[in-house]
């Protein structure tokens, strides 16, 4: 699987068209907030999800990003 990374100005587009996000990218180069496309399993995504690093949807990426001081920069996509 290939993703690319899509500024999150751009990302809107995607996003009305009905693609998932892969993973946020924030400020922090280290914080990861997977997305619904990574396709990890039922169990993996409930972990990262106690810890805040899963997020369904931009919103709330941007509510988990924003409770630590950052803000979501990009979206990695599945690469078509």
């Amino acid at each position: 699987m290939r993703v690319i990374l899509i500024d999150i100005a751009d990302a809107a587009a995607r996003f009305a068209a009905g693609e998932q996000a892969y993973e946020y990218k924030t400020e922090d180069s280290e914080l990861r907030l997977l997305g619904p496309a990574c396709g990890f399993g039922a169990d993996s995504l409930r972990a990262y999800r106690e810890q805040g690093l899963y997020a369904e949807t931009i919103a709330e990426a941007t509510d988990m990003a924003s409770a630590r001081e950052l803000s979501v920069t990009g979206v990695w996509f599945v690469k078509k």
